[in-house]
């Protein structure tokens, strides 16, 4: 008899190879699979142990199949995201304790009754601005996910100062003859309640821009991560670093009572929790379209440097990226070289609402040269709205899509760059220039994007929106059965 043995050679999830020796002898028992390993002399601490430490760290708190399941600039995020909500944690100490000083916690004067009363107020105000919240800003969440995600914390940091401070209210005295001047207790209660409504508006916008920066952290060029197992170790993440911050701060802020002390911890604590956040958004490379993201590439693609060749201009997402404002108005058209506001274009607006800034016998030709199109581009007149560059105004036809929304923010970038170059036309040169750049859209639309699904953009995915549009334009043959 002779022995036989094999080695399998396995990857795991992480991508780390491992091998297997699979074999058996007759001049002795049979051998279970085992993993080949290097017998060494034993030590305390050595390479290995820390490798085995460090990959079981990484299965707790990170996803599975890291990295491989996640997008790039998913560890670069997570690292600033760490680092804002140990600050917001540390800072939410102060927050809390003044938050209970001004519910009346060691006011002699003050009753349970008064507090609890406070605290019904104060919630009923966190629960109507959810609801409001929620209808102005739901659409918004995820084509302005960056935007979004700065401002909660923005927000959130502005209810921390409110409650930090809300106990030094009661000291103000504006006004102590006139009633319609509030006193010191009033403007307390005021800063509470404006502190829980900006806390729960906080929550809603974080929590939709978090859903859409998960999404695109599971979503990598090669695989497909698991959404809810992500949100599982964010959460995990979350828990150890909000306990470390609350442990150490329980060291920390009973030494923290003065006036000038609370506010200079304060204020590092919020500058650092901003600029970690600032970074940690900064650090995202989204692949899908948005009115900015669209802009530059197409400015860049339309005009590329000088040189021999003159070939277009294509941005990958990290180039586009690094050149994106955080906090900035989604209608806003920029150049994309000097980021100089050249025009504004709102999408999915009516042709009631086009008529009342444009005058009548240009929405008629408007739709008539856009009969072949799924959307109808107007140019409101520049007197009726008062802005420099033009006010251009986009309605959809039914049947529209993503591209046909790309394509009319890409037609208004056009006519807003050639309007740049010549400004105050006259109604006739603005009807040429509508035409004009529409066929300078039918003949590079369909090699702009091949291009950029070439340099890695995820062509198929668009925001360019905010929600639906509040009318379509049916069909003549709709017109005429009615």
């Amino acid at each position: 008899m002779t022995a036989s043995s094999s080695v399998v050679a396995e990857k795991d999830e992480t991508g780390r190879i491992f091998y297997t020796t699979v074999g058996h002898s007759t001049d002795g028992p049979a051998k279970k699979a085992t993993r080949t390993t290097d017998i060494k002399a034993p030590r305390l601490f050595n390479a290995k142990s820390f490798q085995t430490l460090g990959h079981s760290i990484s299965a707790i708190f990170l996803p599975a199949g890291y990295p491989n399941t996640v997008t790039p600039d998913y560890l670069h995020y997570q690292m600033y995201n760490d680092v804002q909500e140990f600050c917001s944690s540390l800072s939410g100490l102060l927050a809390s304790r003044g938050a209970l000083e001004g519910f009346g916690v060691g006011n002699a004067s003050a009753s349970a009754t008064q507090a609890l009363l406070l605290t019904v107020l104060k919630d009923v105000c966190s629960r109507f601005t959810t609801i409001i919240g929620a209808y102005y800003f739901g659409t918004s969440l995820y084509p302005e996910t960056k935007t979004f995600r700065f401002l909660a914390d923005v927000i959130n940091d502005t209810s921390i100062v409110l409650d930090t401070i809300s106990p030094y209210f009661t000291s103000i005295t504006l006004s102590a003859t006139s009633p319609y001047i509030p006193s010191g207790s009033t403007l307390q209660i005021l800063a509470l309640c404006m502190s829980g409504a900006m806390r729960s508006l906080c929550a809603l916008v974080a929590g939709g821009s978090k859903a859409a920066l998960t999404d695109h952290f599971a979503s990598p060029v090669n695989s497909k991560g698991d959404v809810g197992e992500m949100n599982a170790k964010s959460a995990s993440r979350s828990t150890v670093i909000a306990l470390t911050g609350v442990l150490l701060g329980t060291l920390i802020v009973p030494y923290i009572t003065t006036r000038t002390s609370i506010y200079t911890a304060l204020f590092f604590l919020v500058f650092g929790h901003l600029l970690a956040n600032y970074l940690a958004v900064c650090s995202v490379v989204l692949r899908s379209f948005n009115r900015q993201r669209s802009s530059i590439l197409w400015s860049t693609y339309r005009n590329p440097k000088a040189g021999a060749d003159r070939r277009p201009a294509v941005l990958t997402p990290r180039d586009v990226s690094n050149r994106e404002i955080i906090l900035d108005i989604p209608s806003r058209i920029r150049n994309a070289a000097t980021n100089i506001v050249i025009g504004h274009c709102s999408l999915g607006i009516s042709v009631q609402y086009a008529m009342t800034r444009c005058s009548t016998p240009h929405v008629l030709k408007m739709l008539q040269h856009f009969q072949a199109e799924l959307y109808v581009l107007f140019v409101a007149e520049p007197r009726s709205w008062g802005r420099r560059g033009p006010c251009i105004l986009v309605s959809f036809k039914e049947g529209y899509g993503t591209l046909d929304q790309l394509r009319a923010w890409l037609h208004a970038s056009e006519i807003a760059a050639i309007w740049s170059a010549h400004p105050s036309p006259s109604p006739s040169e603005i009807e040429d220039m509508v035409l004009s750049t529409r066929e300078t859209l039918r003949k590079e639309f369909s090699r702009f994007m091949e291009c950029m699904k070439e340099a890695g953009w995820n062509i198929e995915e668009g925001a360019m929106m905010m929600g639906s549009p509040g009318s379509v334009i049916l069909p003549s043959e709709t017109k005429k059965d009615m």
